[in-house]
């Protein structure tokens, strides 16, 4: 999506005060201290080992005794001792 189209779709977003995640189609991450992370918008799982989990969307969180908890079509809940989350360009 070229920076001209995102800028129009922040817009329209703000003006009808739509949520930008659901507009611009991007993650929306909720953390609950540094063990339950909630992350919406998700596009899939890409690798799912004890010490890392990452997503298609370039979310990558890393931790200790990473499990997903629960997931749907548009949402993922991980659990676990979270120490990091990095996001890939």
């Amino acid at each position: 999506m070229g920076d001209k189209s995102k800028n129009i779709k922040e817009k329209f977003s703000d003006m009808m005060e739509l949520p930008k995640e659901l507009l611009l189609d991007i993650p929306r991450l909720t953390m609950l201290g540094n063990e339950d992370i909630l992350i919406e918008n998700y596009k899939g799982i890409v690798e799912y080992e004890e010490n890392v989990i990452r997503l298609s969307n370039k979310i990558n969180i890393f931790g200790e005794r990473l499990n997903v908890e629960e997931i749907t079509d548009t949402e993922i809940m991980i659990t676990g001792k979270i120490n990091n989350v990095e996001f890939e360009n």
